[in-house]
């Protein structure tokens, strides 16, 4: 694995790094220290408390690109509202010229590379095909494209039923689209450095209105930053067409070994087979003698239902009757797990002792339960960033769960314990498909969202 695609990785490689975000109500009190780039965040260690972090930048955690820091304790809170920004776009009173006329900049652009703040990877004509066509194919009315410039350009030229609104943190953009089509924007803290009010008025519509919001993040920003930011948007579209509860579309482009990290801040998420390429990444592509052996690792995630998508097979993509959606012509259909379970590229195998599919190369740790690569694995990292398969909860594995003490135990149980399930004492299956579960747990689902309650 390169440097590049550790970023993600390596963020919660130490001890889990807390944040803390301000509520998203502009018109509430100020609770951060703001910076030249809109509200901070707070952070802290998973061995403090939050008066003991510090405050920094939600865009730049490089102090050579944003010096801002404040310690917690010193921060004293602003009596002051904070209001909505009075700056203006600069072309607000200029004349624009046609909406169609407008020729995409990406193209020409030199794109900026700090791959943890700005990251300007471009998609492919594949996938700006691809996007276009799910667009059209859901019925979209209106797009936010949230850091995808070139997608906004693209469908405001080949998709003239769409409305799309630009938020993004280059302000290059501004030069080339009016206020009703572009905000200068911070997605890490949902701050809009120029008056939001166009944007507001692109989010009223109709009861006939479909939105969609599709951004495309740094790949070094953190999960929790973005979730955050959807999940304010989708309040605020709900509170200008007075809607008690709506979720808003969303196409949200990651590599997929974020997989967990997206699921636990958004779990109505799921993840596509489609591999998104960029034209200037050497190795997000799959052109070049630099590109990966299996392709793109970047998908789309998304809270469409995937059977609504459409994988074309010219591009490698087949339908998969059983889990009735498109996948990768690669991927095989595991009748015991129920899925196609490869994300990756690579045809994974069913591993009968953590009882799922995993990647070819792993091996099965019996520490740890589960599979897991061959070099650096350390068991008590691995172990705080898996899902509990009893309580459902994410910093531990089942033989160290509270739960577990709970549990009636079989004899099986307290001399196989590694080997088997918790619940029941049989090998062929672990606690996520045992019979017996609901004679421990009450579950219910919403949303993707699964709520476990122990019994006694």
């Amino acid at each position: 694995m390169t440097d590049k695609n550790k970023t993600l990785k390596n963020a919660y490689q130490k001890e889990k790094l807390l944040i803390q975000l301000e509520e998203d109500d502009a018109e509430a009190t100020e609770q951060h220290p703001s910076c030249a780039h809109g509200p901070t965040i707070l952070f802290y260690r998973q061995s403090q408390k939050p008066q003991d972090g510090y405050y920094a930048c939600s865009a730049h955690r490089d102090a050579k690109l944003c010096k801002f820091q404040m310690p917690a304790s010193k921060w004293k809170g602003e009596s002051i509202k904070r209001e909505l920004s009075k700056r203006t776009h600069p072309l607000i009173n200029q004349e624009r010229i046609g909406r169609s006329k407008i020729v995409d900049p990406t193209l020409s652009m030199q794109a900026l590379e700090q791959d943890a703040v700005n990251a300007q990877y471009f998609f492919d004509a594949n996938a700006l095909a691809f996007l276009a066509e799910q667009c059209q194919l859901l019925g979209i009315t209106k797009v936010v494209c949230m850091g995808t410039p070139r997608l906004h350009f693209h469908l405001r030229d080949k998709c003239k039923n769409i409305q799309t609104f630009l938020l993004d943190l280059d302000e290059r953009f501004a030069s080339h689209l009016g206020p009703k089509e572009f905000c200068h924007y911070n997605m890490c803290n949902n701050h809009f450095f120029y008056d939001r009010r166009p944007f507001e008025d692109f989010l009223r519509g109709s009861i006939t209105d479909r939105v969609l919001i599709a951004t495309d993040p740094p790949f070094g920003c953190r999960t929790e930053l973005i979730a955050h930011t959807l999940h304010s948007l989708r309040r605020l579209h709900n509170r200008l067409n007075q809607i008690p509860w709506t979720p808003l579309s969303i196409f949200w482009i990651y590599p997929y070994f974020a997989y967990n990290y997206i699921k636990q801040q958004m779990p109505e998420m799921e993840m596509s087979d489609y591999l998104i390429n960029y034209t200037n990444h050497s190795r997000y592509t799959n052109v070049g003698d630099e590109s990966r052996a299996y392709g793109s690792p970047v998908r789309l995630f998304t809270n469409v239902p995937l059977d609504q998508l459409n994988l074309t097979t010219r591009e490698g993509y087949k339908f998969c009757p059983k889990c009735e959606k498109h996948t990768a012509q690669t991927t095989t259909h595991c009748d015991l797990c129920g899925k196609c379970s490869s994300q990756n590229g690579q045809i994974y195998r069913h591993c009968l002792s953590c009882d799922m599919c995993v990647k070819p190369n792993y091996v099965h740790c019996q520490n740890c339960r589960r599979c897991t690569q061959r070099e650096g694995h350390i068991c008590s990292l691995y172990q705080s960033m898996q899902i509990c398969w009893l309580c459902g909860s994410r910093g531990h594995i089942e033989s160290n769960c509270r739960v577990l003490e709970k549990v009636k135990k079989t004899k099986a149980m307290s001399t196989q314990r590694g080997q088997c399930c918790l619940l029941c004492g049989r090998k062929d299956h672990r606690e996520r498909r045992c019979k017996q579960r609901n004679k421990y747990f009450n579950e219910t689902e919403f949303m993707g969202q699964k709520t476990i309650e122990f019994r006694g």
